[in-house]
């Protein structure tokens, strides 16, 4: 009697202990197939003369030389301020740097060197003349802190002029614009993110010309024998809309600041 109700138990629960094995699918099926990465384009690298572009940088209306006025005797090549063609650039400094390349055999002729800064009315906002002691062939000029810094948002005019030996009324002279900006939240965070001599290549891709220039320029001074920076400075004499090419290389040449004193 007890084996024939075992069997009929057995028959009972049989179909109930089956089903799960049953339902079960092979694992290759409730797997997912894994998706395939899209392809994304390359993106060119940031400080390129590609991706670079100061066409858009300039002073609206009428723009000045930036090219050498004036004659100094014997010299054989003209001082060239460093400036995109537009002869005009942006600063967030409030006391902003602007550089002059000086060819050899410049010193050899002048004797004193005038940098002055004038608001659009052309008044007078610092002026300084001393004499030509550096044989620096790219030499920086300065708005000096102590003096009122520039109000954001305005042009200012400024030049270089250089004064020759033969004849105290000769001499030659380059200029441009400049134009402070407000530092953004944006580049503020990125400078500060930055790793050593890395600020030139994020003010480049803000724009903003003299710091880009001045920041490059001067890691240069500490570092010359850097191979990148040399790089970037042809990316940046390079650039769209700058018109520089015909600068010389970085490597050998001499850098310097010039220090002012007001006339």
């Amino acid at each position: 009697m007890r084996s024939i109700l075992t069997v009929i138990i057995a028959c009972f629960l049989l179909p109930w202990i089956a089903l799960p094995a049953q339902s079960k699918e092979p694992a290759s099926q409730n797997r997912t197939a894994p998706q395939r990465k899209k392809t994304q384009p390359p993106i060119p690298k940031k400080g390129t003369s590609e991706t670079l572009d100061f066409s858009a940088t300039g002073r609206p209306g009428q723009q000045t030389a930036g090219e050498s006025r004036g004659g100094c005797g014997n010299v054989m090549e003209p001082i060239k301020a460093i400036l995109p063609a537009s002869n005009s650039g942006s600063t967030v400094l409030s006391h902003p740097h602007v550089w002059v390349y000086f060819p050899q055999g410049t010193t050899a002729t002048a004797t004193e060197v005038e940098f002055v800064v004038q608001d659009e009315a052309r008044r007078d906002i610092w002026r300084s003349r001393s004499p030509l002691h550096s044989t620096a062939e790219y030499q920086r000029f300065s708005l000096p802190t102590t003096e009122q810094p520039l109000p954001i948002g305005q042009w200012y005019r400024w030049y270089v002029k250089v004064y020759c030996h033969d004849q105290v009324a000769s001499a030659q002279y380059v200029q441009g614009w400049i134009k402070r900006v407000p530092l953004t939240s944006q580049l503020h965070l990125e400078l500060q993110g930055n790793l050593a001599q890395e600020d030139h290549l994020t003010y480049s891709n803000h724009h903003l010309w003299y710091d880009a220039t001045d920041e490059l320029l001067s890691s240069y001074q500490n570092n010359p024998k850097s191979l990148a920076l040399e790089q970037d400075w042809q990316n940046l004499i390079r650039a769209k809309g700058v018109q520089l090419e015909e600068l010389p290389n970085l490597g050998g040449r001499t850098v310097s600041f010039f220090f002012n004193r007001a006339k």
